[in-house]
């Protein structure tokens, strides 16, 4: 699930879901909002072991393989770009 990506929908309903979700994380890992923001729940969970991992889901490994995905897709639109800008100037 992308929580964080979601969070910014444009939708009633998968801004509500997410931010449910995301809540039940952070009470599941009796952490608070302010330790989240402040970067502190990642050096106190990560102590105690895979903290994002969450019911065999590890989303911390979904959202790096999502980045490297993006990535790529965005490589592959600014040559696409690159290349019609060349078509333009040669005409």
């Amino acid at each position: 699930m992308r929580i964080l990506a979601l969070l910014g929908s444009d939708k009633d309903g998968e801004r509500a879901s997410a931010a449910k979700a995301a809540d039940a994380f952070v009470r599941k890992h009796n952490l608070d909002w302010q330790d989240v923001i402040e970067g502190r729940a990642a050096s106190a969970k990560a102590k105690a072991g895979r903290w994002h991992e969450v019911g065999g889901v590890d989303y911390l490994a979904a959202a790096e393989s999502r980045i490297r995905q993006l990535q790529a897709h965005n490589m592959r639109l600014e040559r696409q770009v690159r290349l019609l800008k060349e078509k333009l100037e040669g005409e």
